[in-house]
C-alpha cells in the first residue's frame, strides 16, 4: 500500500490559537488561585466556563475540559465574577452584553477571521445593505455571525431562495461561513443576482478550508481509497469528506485511530483532516495504515 498524506495537516491558525489562548488563561488562572478554594471546597480553578466546544473536536474538548474549563449549556449557568471563554466560532454580541450586565470576564478566543466577518457585517448594514449569510443554519459560527446583525438573513441552500425571495431588498451584501464550499457558494450568488439590483459579496472562506477542499479533490482524484479524519460535529472536516466522496466513492470518515474495514484491499490511500483534527489522531491513523 502507497499512502500520500495531505500537505496541510494538523490545527489551522484559529484552532491553534484557541487553544493556546485557553492553556495560558488557565495557567494564569491556576497561578493566581494557588492552594485557594472556594467555600464550597471547589478548586478555582473551576471558574472558568465555556459555552459549548471550543472547537469542534472530541479530543481537544475532552482536554480542555481536563485543563478544568467547565462547560456550560448557557451564561445563566456561570457565576458572577467567574470567566467565559469564548470559542473559536464566536458568538452572537448580545453574549458580550449579557456577561458584561452578570460581571462575568471575558477570555476572547474567537478566530481572528470570524471577527473580522463580525465587523463587516457590522460595517455593511450600516452602509444600508441587507446581510445574507450563506453558511449552515445551525453552525455555531453562522449562529455568531447573524447575532451580529440586526436583520440578517442565512440561506443554507439554493432552495431556501425561493422562501425568501420576498423578504430580499435591493441592495444585497453577502457573507460566508469560513468553512463553506466556493463551489456551492458560488451557484447561491448566481441566483442572487437575479433577484438583487445591487449586491456586494466578500468572500470570507478561510484559506485554510480552500487549500483542503483542493487537496481532497486532487487526493480523491489520485487514490484509489481516501480516509477523511475528524469529528463528524465539524462543519469543514464533513465538507472535506462530501467532497471527496463526490470524486471518489471509497471515501471513509474516520472518527477514531481505527481503520475501515477491507482498507487493505487498496493500494493507494490519501489521507487528509480537518483543520480542528489533532495531529496526533492523524498520526495514529497513519501509522495504522503502515
Amino acid at each position: 500500500m502507497k499512502i500520500y498524506k495531505a500537505k496541510n495537516l494538523g490545527f489551522c491558525f484559529g484552532v491553534e490559537r484557541a487553544i493556546e489562548i485557553t492553556k495560558r488563561a488557565v495557567s494564569k488562572f491556576k497561578k493566581s488561585h494557588s492552594g485557594l478554594e472556594n467555600s464550597k471546597g471547589a478548586n478555582l480553578g473551576e471558574k472558568i466556563y465555556i459555552i459549548g466546544d471550543l472547537v469542534h473536536n472530541e479530543r481537544v474538548s475532552e482536554e480542555i475540559q481536563r485543563m478544568g474549563v467547565k462547560k456550560v449549556k448557557d451564561i445563566d449557568s456561570i457565576p458572577s465574577g467567574a470567566a467565559l471563554l469564548i470559542k473559536a466560532h464566536g458568538v452572537p454580541q448580545k453574549l458580550y452584553s449579557e456577561a458584561k450586565r452578570k460581571n462575568i470576564n471575558i477570555i476572547d478566543a474567537t478566530c481572528p477571521k470570524v471577527t473580522q466577518i463580525h465587523k463587516k457585517v457590522k460595517n455593511l448594514e450600516e452602509k444600508g445593505y441587507q446581510i445574507i449569510i450563506v453558511g449552515d443554519r445551525n453552525h455555531e459560527e453562522t449562529i455568531g455571525i447573524l447575532g451580529n446583525t440586526k436583520k440578517g438573513i442565512v440561506v443554507e441552500k439554493e432552495t431556501d431562495l425561493k422562501k425568501i425571495k420576498h423578504k430580499i431588498k435591493k441592495k444585497v451584501a453577502i457573507v460566508v461561513q469560513s468553512t463553506q464550499n466556493i463551489d456551492d457558494v458560488a451557484k447561491i450568488i448566481y441566483r442572487l443576482s437575479k433577484i438583487a439590483k445591487e449586491l456586494f459579496f466578500i468572500n470570507t472562506i478561510c484559506e485554510e478550508t480552500e487549500k483542503r477542499q483542493k487537496e481532497v479533490k486532487e487526493l480523491a482524484k489520485k487514490c484509489e481509497a481516501i480516509l477523511v479524519i475528524g469529528s463528524k460535529k465539524s462543519a469543514n472536516t464533513t465538507r472535506l469528506y462530501r467532497i471527496s466522496k463526490k470524486i471518489n466513492d471509497n471515501t471513509f470518515f474516520v472518527t477514531k485511530p481505527e481503520l475501515p474495514q477491507n482498507i487493505k484491499r487498496f493500494k493507494t490511500v490519501g489521507i487528509i483532516g480537518g483543520a480542528s483534527t489533532p495531529l496526533s489522531l492523524l498520526e495514529e491513523v497513519y501509522k495504522k495504515l503502515k
